[in-house]
C-alpha cells in the first residue's frame, strides 16, 4: 500500500506545485492584474502568501480538534520545532526568490534551474537516514537532470549574447533557492522523524507558517529602516551607464530633471552634490526607490495594503496550493526524501505546454527537455514495483 499512497500524494503535490508556479507568475504580470505596473514587492507578496497558508492550515487544525483530536497532539516537541524554525527561515528566503523570478521570466524557463538540487538528494538520504541508493533511481534521476538541462543547451553552444538566459541577480536567486529547497527536503524528514507521537501534518504546517510569518513580518519592518539608514536609495556616486539604465530609464521626464538637479556627470560617474537638505533627501530617496535601484532592499519595500489588490488575489490562491503541497510533503516525509521528492516535479514536464496556452514562446529544446524529464520520472517510479519502500525510523518509536 505504501507505493499507492506515494503515487496519490505525488499527484496532489504536483498539482499544488505546478499551480503555484503559474499563480506566482500571473500575479506578477500586468496582463492579469488590470494592466497596471506591479508595485508590490516580493517581500510583501511573501507576507500575504504565508498568511494565506497559515489561515488554511489553522482551519484544517480546528476541524481536526472539533472532530476529537486532543490539543496535546498539536505540539511537535522542541527538537522537531527546531527543524521547523530552520525550514521556516529558508522557506521565507526561497519564497521571496519565487516572487522575484516570475517578474522577469516565464516559469517554464527558470523552474528547471531551481530544481537542480534534486541531484544531491540521494547523498543526503544515504548519509542522514542510511536510505539505500538504487540503480533504477540513478537511471531515473540522470534522465531527469538531462531533461532539465536540454532546454538551455542553445545558451552553451552559442556565443551570441541574445542566448543569455538570466542576469546575475537571477542566477544568485537560483543558487539560493536550490540551497533552500535542498535543506528543506532534508529537514522535512527530520521534522517528521523527531515529532512527538500523534502529531500530524496539519500541526506541523501551522507551526512552520507561524514562524514564517514572524520572519517575513520582521524583515518587512526592519529592512526598510536599515536601507534608509544606509542611504541605499541615495548613492553618493553611480557609474554613468548604470545610472542611465537602472535609474533614469525607469523614471518619467519630470523625475529625471529632479534627479539631475542633484546628480552631476563627472567623467564616467554621476556624483551626488553636497549639502543635501532633509527634504531633498526624502525626494531623492523616493524617486530612486521607485526604480528598485537597490535590488536587495527593494525586495522588502511597499505597503502591506496595496493600491492594486489583483496581484494579492493570485498570491492568496497560491497560498492555498502551498498549503496543499506542504501537507503532502509532511505526509510523505516519513519516507527518505530521495525516494519520492524527484517525482514531485512531474509538472516541470508539463510547464512548456501550459505556457503555450498562455501564448508564450516555447522552443523545441524546451519540449524535448519535457519529454526527457518525463521519461526519467517514469523510470524512477518503476523502482517501486520491485522494491518495498521503507519508512525512516522515528525518534520516539
Amino acid at each position: 500500500m505504501e507505493w499507492i499512497l506515494i503515487i496519490i500524494w505525488l499527484l496532489i503535490i504536483n498539482g499544488g506545485l505546478g499551480g503555484q508556479y503559474i499563480l506566482n507568475w500571473m500575479g506578477n504580470q500586468p496582463d492579469f492584474t488590470g494592466g497596471k505596473k506591479i508595485d508590490i514587492s516580493p517581500g510583501v507578496m511573501t507576507w500575504w502568501r504565508e498568511l494565506s497558508k497559515l489561515a488554511w492550515a489553522v482551519v484544517a487544525v480546528i476541524i481536526e480538534v472539533v472532530r476529537g483530536k486532543e490539543i496535546k497532539y498539536l505540539w511537535p516537541g522542541f527538537l522537531s520545532l527546531t527543524t521547523i524554525i530552520i525550514c521556516a527561515f529558508t522557506g521565507v528566503i526561497e519564497n521571496i526568490g519565487f516572487f522575484y523570478l516570475p517578474r522577469y521570466y516565464s516559469p517554464h524557463i527558470y523552474a528547471p534551474y531551481v530544481n537542480v538540487y534534486l541531484a544531491f538528494l540521494p547523498f543526503f538520504g544515504k548519509i542522514l537516514f542510511n536510505a539505500p541508493i538504487r540503480k533504477e533511481h540513478w537511471i531515473g534521476i540522470t534522465l531527469v537532470i538531462i531533461g532539465l538541462a536540454i532546454p538551455h543547451l542553445p545558451r552553451f553552444f552559442s556565443n551570441s549574447q541574445s542566448h543569455a538566459v538570466f542576469d546575475s541577480t537571477a542566477i544568485i536567486w537560483i543558487l539560493i533557492i536550490n540551497g533552500c529547497l535542498l535543506s528543506q527536503q532534508v529537514l522535512n524528514n527530520k521534522t517528521v522523524q523527531t515529532a512527538l507521537p500523534g502529531v500530524g501534518p496539519n500541526a506541523l504546517v501551522v507551526w512552520r507558517e507561524i514562524w514564517k510569518m514572524i520572519f517575513i513580518s520582521t524583515a518587512i519592518l526592519i529592512m526598510p529602516v536599515i536601507g534608509n539608514w544606509l542611504h541605499a536609495n541615495m548613492p553618493t556616486s553611480v557609474g554613468k551607464k548604470e545610472f542611465e539604465i537602472r535609474i533614469l530609464a525607469k523614471t518619467d521626464e519630470h523625475k529625471k530633471d529632479v534627479l539631475l538637479n542633484y546628480y552631476s556627470l563627472q567623467e564616467d560617474e554621476y556624483v551626488l552634490r553636497k549639502n543635501i537638505s532633509e527634504n531633498e533627501e526624502l525626494v531623492i530617496k523616493e524617486i530612486i526607490k521607485e526604480t528598485e535601484y537597490n535590488r536587495f532592499f527593494a525586495l522588502f519595500e511597499g505597503n502591506i495594503l496595496p493600491n492594486n489588490w489583483l496581484p494579492i488575489l493570485f498570491v492568496i490562491a497560491a497560498g492555498l496550493t502551498g498549503y496543499i503541497y506542504s501537507f503532502g510533503f509532511f505526509k510523505l516525509s516519513r519516507f527518505a526524501a530521495h525516494f519520492w521528492v524527484p517525482y514531485t516535479n512531474v509538472y516541470l514536464a508539463l510547464l512548456p505546454f501550459i505556457m503555450i496556452l498562455f501564448g508564450r514562446e516555447v522552443t523545441g529544446y524546451q519540449i524535448a527537455g519535457a519529454i526527457t524529464t518525463t521519461a526519467g520520472l517514469m523510470v524512477g517510479v518503476m523502482d517501486y514495483s520491485k522494491n518495498k519502500v521503507v519508512e525512516i525510523k522515528k525518534k520516539y518509536e
